[in-house]
């Protein structure tokens, strides 16, 4: 291996324990936020973060090998399950979240900083031409989707006094965390290079 391809390894290595790390305090941010607020799609998309958490530390220590496991693909389709839930449960009971501008804030924080992490480790992937690091990339700059529903959701709430905007927003990223479990039962065990 060159000392060019060793550093770009590297690099990834720490752009993915970021990336857990980055993961974990969504958790317990949207944790703490959940006990405060009651909000369905703060804790959907707390459920999300702690599977990608677990994620990015397996493609850490796996890195430059398969990161995509059956145990991170049940997670992600949990998670999923449990978002269906929390929203679907909210909606049929009428139940309102309390708004919460600080929920905003972090929804709006995971919005610009998830967006480079992925582009800046996909990046890298091409230049290391690892299929299986572009898809952890493009896994990485995917979640900024579940951001995006987040802040939307939340925003119905805390600023136009939609209480139903909360739990369709856990049922909107439902599906998106079930395909991401799905995907990786799919491509799990794939090694094969394709150009951007």
């Amino acid at each position: 291996m060159t000392d060019e391809r060793e550093i770009w390894f590297r690099q990834f290595f720490y752009l993915a324990l970021f990336a857990a790390g980055f993961h974990s305090l969504q958790f317990l941010a949207s944790l703490i936020l959940w006990v405060a607020t009651s909000s369905a799609a703060l804790l959907a998309y707390g459920l999300d973060a702690v599977v990608s958490a677990v994620a990015a530390m397996v493609l850490a220590a796996r890195i430059p090998r398969e990161w995509r496991n059956r145990f991170v693909a049940y997670g992600y389709m949990a998670a999923s399950a449990g978002a269906f839930y929390l929203g679907a449960s909210m909606l049929w009971k009428g139940q309102r979240p309390k708004p919460s501008v600080l929920g905003v804030a972090a929804a709006a924080v995971s919005m610009l900083v998830i967006p480079i992490v992925g582009s800046y480790m996909k990046s890298l992937a091409v230049e290391l031409r690892s299929q299986a690091l572009k898809s952890a990339a493009i896994f990485t700059f995917g979640n900024s989707y579940l951001s995006m529903v987040l802040l939307i959701a939340l925003l119905m709430s805390y600023g136009m006094n939609l209480g139903w905007g909360d739990p369709l927003g856990a049922l909107v990223m439902f599906p998106f965390m079930a395909q991401k479990g799905i995907q990786i039962l799919l491509e799990e065990g794939k090694h094969e290079y394709v150009e951007d």
